[in-house]
């Protein structure tokens, strides 16, 4: 087989995952770029050229600095409460425990647990008077329609359904931790937390550096668990309301689809940002020796 056959059935084989990338991820953020100068009207059958306008009407939306606090508050509580707790059960999962095969599934679950079904129980354990969170602490708070303590409920929620993916995902890089450094550290005399602090962390950190980068994407989009559990009727919605959910409103529900692609077009740079930021600053923690 020659070099030009070879070289088309690699495209062949990337074909299917190319054009799809295409067509529903380049093509529609180029598209809602373009929305966003654009005055639609008559349901998107009529659009008027408006230059900067939807952005200058974005930036002094006192409701968009506030949806953009609550994005941020979210990242900030889920980011580091999710690796923390995803690396602790990869390094209790790596560790030769009895059925640990079993905890591997148990941990995984919420990845593959329905949405709804999994919002329809937290709504429960998160109930005032007879959920099951406030009968474990003696409390009696309304978890989910309170605007001091509904972020922290969605944040748990967050955090429950993140575990598994990450966690296997440090699972993997501490697998990929050369035994020989272990038993090298073990003759030193170090053990315990210090050769996790010394061995382990280290070189585990090409695998948080990666993890950390996908986590705040996906922590700036949150979405679900406000429409689920929330709901658009709480009175604790502008508490959490996202940048994700206020695009939903703004384009599914008042049918401003310019508006609309304006906050998700911001929040792309927001992501373009925060994602250079983290490159830059890998270079003081991450080692790849």
């Amino acid at each position: 087989m020659n070099s030009k056959s070879r070289y088309a059935w690699a495209y062949l084989m990337i074909a299917p995952t190319l054009i799809g990338t295409l067509a529903f991820w380049f093509w529609p953020a180029v598209y809602s770029i373009y929305l966003g100068f654009l005055k639609s009207e008559n349901f998107g059958l009529v659009n008027h050229w408006v230059g900067w306008a939807n952005y200058e009407r974005l930036f002094k939306d006192d409701e968009f600095w506030r949806n953009l606090r609550n994005t941020m508050q979210y990242v900030v509580l889920f980011v580091p409460a999710t690796i923390v707790l995803s690396t602790l059960f990869a390094v209790l999962l790596n560790a030769k425990i009895k059925g640990r095969s079993v905890y591997r599934v148990i941990y995984y679950l919420p990845q593959v647990t329905m949405a709804a079904a999994a919002a329809m129980v937290w709504v429960i354990i998160f109930a005032q008077d007879y959920g099951l969170l406030n009968s474990a602490l003696g409390t009696h708070i309304a978890w989910i329609s309170d605007k001091r303590f509904a972020m922290y409920a969605l944040v748990i929620v967050g955090v429950w359904g993140a575990i598994g993916f990450n966690m296997l995902l440090i699972l993997a890089g501490l697998q990929g931790i050369p035994r020989p450094l272990y038993e090298a550290a073990e003759i030193d005399g170090a053990v315990g937390f210090r050769r996790f602090r010394s061995i382990t962390l280290p070189l585990l950190t090409p695998t948080l550096f990666f993890t950390s980068i996908v986590l705040v994407i996906g922590a700036t989009q949150i979405f679900d668990s406000i429409y689920l559990i929330i709901g658009k009727t709480n009175v604790a919605l502008p508490a959490v309301r996202s940048l994700v959910y206020a695009y939903y409103q703004n384009a599914f529900i008042y049918y401003d689809q310019n508006y609309g692609a304006v906050i998700v077009n911001v929040l792309l740079v927001i992501n373009l940002i925060l994602t250079g930021i983290q490159f830059l600053l890998q270079k003081k923690w991450v080692v790849y020796d």
